[in-house]
């Protein structure tokens, strides 16, 4: 059997749970990689995105059916999302007036603060407002736009993440680089008054952190085999575990005794609201360093 013709069997059962078929004939990367070359060469037809942008609209733009329309089209139902949110991000934002917008959110700034204190920074505030709708209005950070193959952006996802905490460390006044040793447990280091600190670095996207590696998949590989699994991320590995949302660039600098306290199974699945006291407090490496000097 061909991969074509496994997923075409597949294709539900895939989107339904693509980590289901890690162990299959042919494995989740392998389809994922399958599926993304396939929408990738089927929306060089203008054509077919217009199909699927008015059968989107037809259904109502309703989320949970973008899974029938994927399995309809033979699409993993990821890309087949990613597409339509970056497509209607498109357009939306082309009916509307950014400035318009800007000045919108400086009334209501005004409106509720004191007059004197905004007259102050109102110029500044006008200028990172722009700055701010402008990424608002892209969807955030631009990300794989040539769509290269999974296991690849993976990878490179989680380097792009070590770059923005080392580039805003750095911006915020601190000695910082990054470690180039794929087996360290830790991926950049910081030196605040000749203390170095250890910095564990992971990408984030949605609402949850975990303070647990990736488990290992691939084909070939058994996932469930314990030595594969994910490893807790401890004090011992690191001092500070900063999660990068990859979106935006805002960064959680959150202290491994902060980590610590959680069990095996709370700490894979903790909250951004749990750790909001986190989200650019840039003095937590003043704060660590200090202790451990």
């Amino acid at each position: 059997m061909t991969l074509e013709q496994f997923v075409k069997e597949n294709i539900t059962a895939f989107n339904a749970k693509p980590r289901g078929f890690k162990n299959s004939l042919f494995n989740e990367m392998q389809i994922k990689d399958y599926l993304k070359k396939r929408f990738r060469e089927k929306c060089e037809n203008e054509a077919f995105k217009e199909k699927i942008l008015k059968d989107f609209a037809n259904l109502s733009y309703q989320k949970s059916k973008i899974i029938d329309l994927a399995n309809q089209e033979i699409l993993y139902k990821n890309d087949l999302l990613h597409f339509l949110e970056r497509q209607i991000f498109l357009d939306i934002f082309k009916g509307l007036d950014l400035e318009q917008l800007k000045d919108k959110s400086l009334t209501y700034i005004k409106q509720n603060t004191d007059e004197l204190q905004f007259k102050f920074i109102q110029s500044k505030l006008s200028k990172i407002l722009e700055k701010a709708l402008f990424l608002a209005s892209m969807d955030g950070f631009s990300a794989n736009l040539l769509q290269i193959n999974s296991g690849v952006m993976i990878s490179n996802a989680g380097d792009s993440a070590e770059f923005l905490f080392v580039a805003r460390a750095i911006l915020a006044g601190f000695n910082a680089s990054s470690v180039d040793v794929r087996s360290s447990r830790y991926d950049a280091i910081v030196d605040y008054n000749g203390t170095l600190l250890r910095i564990q670095i992971k990408g984030i996207t949605g609402g949850l952190i975990s303070f647990k590696d990736r488990d290992r998949g691939g084909q070939g590989i058994d996932y469930k085999h314990q030595s594969n699994q994910g490893k807790r991320i401890t004090s011992k590995d690191c001092d500070i575990y900063a999660a990068v949302d990859k979106q935006v660039g805002i960064c959680y600098l959150i202290p491994m005794s902060f980590a610590d306290s959680f069990d095996d199974e709370k700490c894979a699945k903790v909250k951004l609201e749990q750790i909001k006291k986190y989200k650019e407090n840039w003095d937590i490496i003043k704060q660590i360093a200090t202790k451990k000097a």
